[in-house]
C-alpha cells in the first residue's frame, strides 16, 4: 500500500514540475527578457502562427511543419530592394559564420520569405540568396498567404509607386498594383525585425535593427535556447 502511495505522489510531482517548468507554456520569461543584449522575448502561446502553405525556392511545399523541430531566424525581405534587404542578408550570414566558427550547437535555419511574390519567384530568390548565403531558404507563394504571416509576425509593409507626374503613392496591404507597376517598377517600405521561431513552429523572440553585432545577437540566442 505504501509503495502505491509513493508512486501516486512521485507521478504527481513529476506532472506539477512538467506544467511549472518543463512547459513552455507556463513559464514566465520575464527574468529572461532582462537578460537579453539586443532581443525582445515576444512570446505569446495564446497566439500561434495561423496555417499557411507557401513553397521554397525549390518549389518544394513550406509551411507551419518547416518551422517545427528546430529553431529558425526568420525574416521578411525582397530582392529589388536598394540598401536595407541587402544589409539584413549580409548580416545574417555574418552571424551565421559566427556561430559556425563558435561552434554553436543547435545552428537555427535562416528562413527568408518575400514581401514581393510578383517579381520574388522562388527560382528569383534562390539566385538572389546564394550571393550571401548557400543555405539559407528562400520562400515564396500566393500574396494572400504572405500577407497573413506579416500580420502574425507583427511585420508591416507598404509599396510606393509613381503617378504619372512622378509623384509617389503609397499602396496599403491589400491594395491592388497598377498595371504598369510591374513594368515602371515599385519599392516597399517595410519593417526590418528578425524574427527566432521556437520548435514548436511559434514566434519567441525579436531582433529590431541594427543587426550588426553578431556577437551579441549570438549570445542572446544561446541564452534563449537554454531557457526554453
Amino acid at each position: 500500500m505504501f509503495k502505491k502511495i509513493l508512486i501516486v505522489v512521485v507521478i504527481v510531482a513529476i506532472v506539477v514540475a512538467y506544467f511549472l517548468y518543463g512547459n513552455s507554456a507556463n513559464r514566465d520569461y520575464k527574468k529572461l527578457a532582462k537578460q537579453l543584449k539586443v532581443s525582445h522575448v515576444i512570446y505569446n502561446p495564446d497566439k500561434p502562427l495561423p496555417k499557411f502553405s507557401l513553397v521554397n525556392q525549390d518549389n518544394q511545399v513550406f509551411n507551419n511543419s518547416n518551422l517545427q523541430g528546430g529553431w529558425t531566424l526568420l525574416l521578411f525581405i525582397y530582392t529589388h530592394c536598394p540598401d536595407v534587404c541587402p544589409t539584413e542578408l549580409q548580416d545574417m550570414a555574418t552571424l551565421r559564420q559566427f556561430m559556425v566558427e563558435e561552434k554553436f550547437e543547435n545552428m537555427p535555419e535562416v528562413v527568408v520569405i518575400t514581401f514581393d511574390p510578383l517579381r520574388d519567384t522562388p527560382e528569383m530568390l534562390k539566385k538572389f540568396l546564394g550571393h550571401f548565403d548557400k543555405d539559407f531558404i528562400g520562400v515564396s507563394g500566393y500574396q494572400s498567404q504572405i500577407d497573413m504571416l506579416v500580420r502574425a509576425f507583427g511585420a508591416y509593409y507598404e509599396r510606393v509607386v509613381y503617378d504619372e507626374k512622378g509623384k509617389p503613392v503609397i499602396l496599403k496591404q491589400g491594395e491592388k498594383l497598377p498595371e504598369s507597376a510591374l513594368k515602371d517598377g515599385y519599392l516597399i517600405n517595410h519593417t526590418a525585425w528578425v524574427y527566432l521561431v521556437n520548435p514548436e513552429g511559434q514566434i519567441f523572440a525579436g531582433f529590431p535593427t541594427p543587426h550588426n553585432n553578431p556577437a551579441k545577437m549570438a549570445e542572446d540566442i544561446k541564452l534563449i535556447m537554454k531557457q526554453f
